[in-house]
């Protein structure tokens, strides 16, 4: 399978725009939301092969000032090249703790974990997926909350790895890693291995929730919201009783009336919902 190409899109506002900006560039298919401090900025990636919708995501930004946030000041797009990639999670990916246990940090970082922390190392290469992101941040959380040892684990559209190497050093006794990108599948089991836990986590090319054989205790999916509303019929029979499945990539506007409607109606009981800016995370559970 062909790597995926991406192009960069570098949208300059001011930080209370932040989290529109960042909500119509997930929603419209891009990844790896990154917040840049100077100048005040959102940096997102979306497939080259998507670039039709460009046009359509400028045109969204510029209605901001319609809701009373403060106008784009520039919308700049660029092909994504492995040089100004390594530069740019090189300058911004640093060493950060989530929950109560769990840290995570480049490979190429000197900070010394506490000895109560887990610790993850990450080289992203051409991936997505750091923590840095409230998505990442919250499905982190929320997998130290409900991951119990033992479990059998699913991370769909996995990137980088760092969700199924969570799990696995949280003591899952399998974990399925599934990514459609090849080049991210190949950067996730390079972490996998890094953090020694090949033994527990296969990372995988697949098409989603297709890719997946047998039954889970816990999936974990941090993806648009799109694709979570059109897969919520999938997941049910993937789950044990008593199966938990927990989401993120959804900003609120899209929460209560998309996914949270789709997953309920799809059989599955909202046990948890968190938020932080405009994104949510939420623990579905199979009764």
């Amino acid at each position: 399978m062909k790597p995926t190409e991406w192009l960069s899109i570098r949208v300059v506002a001011p930080p209370p725009a932040w989290d529109a900006v960042a909500a119509v560039l997930i929603d419209s298919g891009c990844a790896g939301v990154e917040l840049r401090d100077q100048p005040y900025s959102v940096v997102a990636y979306l497939p080259a092969a998507d670039r039709e919708r460009l046009p359509a995501i400028e045109a969204q930004l510029q209605k901001l000032p319609d809701y009373d946030l403060p106008p784009v000041h520039k919308f700049e797009v660029q092909p994504v090249t492995e040089e100004n990639w390594h530069t740019a999670w090189r300058r911004y990916f640093r060493s950060r703790r989530f929950g109560q246990r769990v840290r995570v940090q480049p490979s190429w970082s000197r900070h010394k974990p506490a000895p109560d922390e887990i610790l993850i190392q990450l080289d992203p290469g051409l991936a997505f997926g750091t923590g840095g992101h409230a998505t990442t941040a919250l499905c982190l959380e929320l997998l130290e909350r409900s991951l119990q040892p033992g479990m059998r684990v699913a991370d769909v559209g996995a990137g980088t790895g760092i969700l199924a190497i969570a799990a696995a050093k949280l003591g899952a006794r399998e974990v399925i890693a599934v990514d459609d990108d090849a080049l991210a599948v190949k950067v996730a089991q390079g972490n996998i291995e890094r953090n020694g836990v090949a033994d527990r986590v296969q990372a995988i090319v697949g098409d989603g929730f297709y890719a997946l054989e047998g039954t889970f205790d816990l999936i974990v999916c941090n993806i648009v919201s799109g694709f979570l509303m059109r897969t919520a019929p999938q997941v049910p029979p993937l789950l044990n009783a008593g199966g938990v499945y927990i989401v993120s990539g959804t900003s609120g506007r899209n929460w209560r009336s998309g996914v949270r409607r789709a997953i309920e109606g799809a059989g599955l009981t909202l046990e948890e919902a968190r938020k932080r800016r405009t994104w949510v995370a939420a623990v579905f559970r199979k009764r």
